[in-house]
């Protein structure tokens, strides 16, 4: 393990200065930002085709309706932290990785740690039928980093939407998300394989948009939290409990 770690930092130590200013522009600008070959060519294969092959042989199919984000939907197959810990390699050297960690600080600004509730550490998402969405929501932590291991027809949804700079409103929040959808902008990218990206998702509603086809959009998941996270006493993870009972329950 101590290997993968080695070459990650000397991938990233590789990085130019105008790079790591150039992204941290781009997150202030809408506090999501995109990123390339972050890892290096020969871990980035492994622990794309680790996922596909976790997804293969441990995915549970996730159809729920969440009530802490305002009654919206969550359809796809999914492989749960407690596998991926058990059986993966190369997902959890990455959200064990201190060089990845730092990386992340210098592009946000902000002290940042590994999520302190287990189940939210990394997860597998494959939305792969006609109307699978991951709907609209905030998260528990302040950071997600998304790993897009397939990319769906760019035609066919699964687009990155979100209003940055929202905060969650808990009480009447149907009628928050609507009223923050009709008032504000919704940003939407497509996101190619290989690819990941960075956001603020505790202060961003945001979603992944329905598949309109029999495509596929499969993502690696992984979670980081800043001060802000470890101090407040009103985190909850009921959202996490509804949809991943299998990792939660005491």
């Amino acid at each position: 393990m101590n290997g993968i770690e080695q070459q990650i930092e000397k991938h990233i130590d590789s990085f130019p200065v105008s790079l790591i200013n150039y992204l941290k522009s781009d997150y202030q600008s809408d506090l999501m930002v995109v990123i390339d070959d972050l890892l290096p060519q020969n871990i980035k294969v492994e622990m794309e085709n680790e996922a596909r092959m976790l997804l293969t042989e441990q995915s549970l199919r996730r159809e729920v309706v969440i009530a802490e984000s305002g009654h919206t939907p969550r359809a796809y197959d999914s492989v749960g932290r407690n596998v991926i810990r058990e059986k993966g390699k190369y997902i959890p050297a990455f959200f064990d990785s201190p060089a990845i960690l730092n990386f992340f600080m210098q592009i946000t600004g902000e002290r940042l740690y590994p999520v302190p509730y287990e189940p939210e550490e990394f997860i597998i998402n494959s939305q792969n039928r006609s109307g699978d969405t991951h709907g609209w929501h905030w998260d528990d932590y302040s950071y997600a980093l998304v790993w897009v291991i397939d990319e769906p027809d760019v035609l066919s949804g699964g687009r990155v939407e979100f209003v940055p700079r929202i905060p969650w409103r808990k009480t009447d929040t149907r009628d928050w998300i609507k009223n923050v959808l009709k008032e504000h902008t919704v940003f939407s990218r497509h996101v190619s394989q290989g690819q990941c990206y960075l956001l603020r998702a505790r202060d961003a509603l945001h979603r992944i948009s329905p598949l309109t086809s029999e495509s596929r959009r499969t993502v690696i998941v992984f979670t980081y939290a800043n001060d802000l996270d470890l101090n407040d006493e009103n985190l909850t993870h009921d959202s996490m409990e509804a949809i991943y009972p299998q990792d939660t329950s005491a």
